[in-house]
């Protein structure tokens, strides 16, 4: 268990309102802030646990943290019951936000329980159409497509996993080895992503939670090996032509133990169930 006394949540600046009321919430249950101090940051006791999310001005520090296995913790939107963002049904109460140790997104299958999965799954189901029939492995893998999609991570994103050239490497490595049209859509795209996944071969990304809500509706993915759908994906675009198509439960499994509700950040299960 983590002592959320020995936590130092780091907060930008320039927060929206939104978004600096979470901060301040969650800041009253930790026991060191940094309001935009990166040197604060960078120059914390081993024994004071970071919290950090995308902050581009924290790029050069965490490198520093993964350099040299300092233990940090990253968080930011969860991968599904999520309120902003998203192509799966929303949340509810502010909805779920992804943590991890030493990581931008879930690195492994972990060996836990399928609850946590399962009444995120319930509340899946209840928004009806083609999400109340689905089942514990997600939509079923579509096969057999014909396009590729390509989700463009946004400027910020790019800044901070310093990136900036993927979409045009991308480009240029799929046109070596694939003839099947590309699509690029943005994150701010109001087209559903389901419309462009419709009879897609695959969806190609960084590491975009648009790809782990590809593999929940069944489309396989080829992603950077940071992302989380690395572990039900492929990383290698040589393989372009080859996606795969794994049972998901366990994964899907391991998401729901590493995202949490605002509730959960407050009354203490987080710190007991984060590692």
């Amino acid at each position: 268990m983590i002592d959320p006394k020995k936590v130092c949540l780091y907060i930008p600046n320039g927060l929206s309102s939104f978004k600096q009321k979470l901060f301040n919430r969650i800041s009253e249950k930790v026991g060191i802030t940094s309001r935009g101090d990166v040197k604060k940051v960078a120059s914390l006791p081993d024994d004071v646990l970071p919290l950090v999310g995308c902050s581009p001005e924290l790029t050069e520090t965490i490198a520093g943290w993964r350099k040299s296995n300092r233990r940090w913790a990253y968080w930011d939107r969860g991968y599904q019951n999520r309120v902003f963002a998203t192509h799966l049904p929303r949340g509810e109460n502010g909805g779920m936000y992804r943590f991890h140790i030493n990581g931008f997104q879930l690195g492994k299958i972990k060996d836990v329980p399928v609850d946590r999965w399962h009444s995120d799954l319930a509340k899946i189901r209840k928004a009806g159409g083609i999400w109340s029939s689905m089942s514990t492995d997600g939509l079923p893998w579509r096969k057999n497509g014909r396009h590729i999609v390509i989700a463009a991570p946004t400027r910020t994103y790019c800044r901070f996993h310093r990136c900036e050239s993927w979409i045009a490497d991308t480009i240029d490595a799929l046109a070596r080895v694939t003839d099947r049209q590309l699509i690029i859509r943005d994150k701010e795209s109001k087209r559903p992503l389901q419309w462009d996944l419709d009879v897609a071969h695959c969806l190609v990304t960084h590491a975009s939670i648009a790809a782990v809500e590809s593999v929940i509706l069944g489309c396989p993915v080829f992603v950077h090996p940071d992302s989380a759908a690395a572990l039900v994906g492929e990383t290698d675009l040589q393989k372009i032509e080859y996606p795969v198509y794994p049972d998901r439960e366990p994964w899907l499994s391991s998401l729901a133990y590493s995202q949490f509700s605002e509730s959960e950040l407050l009354d203490g299960t987080l710190w007991r169930l984060l590692a």
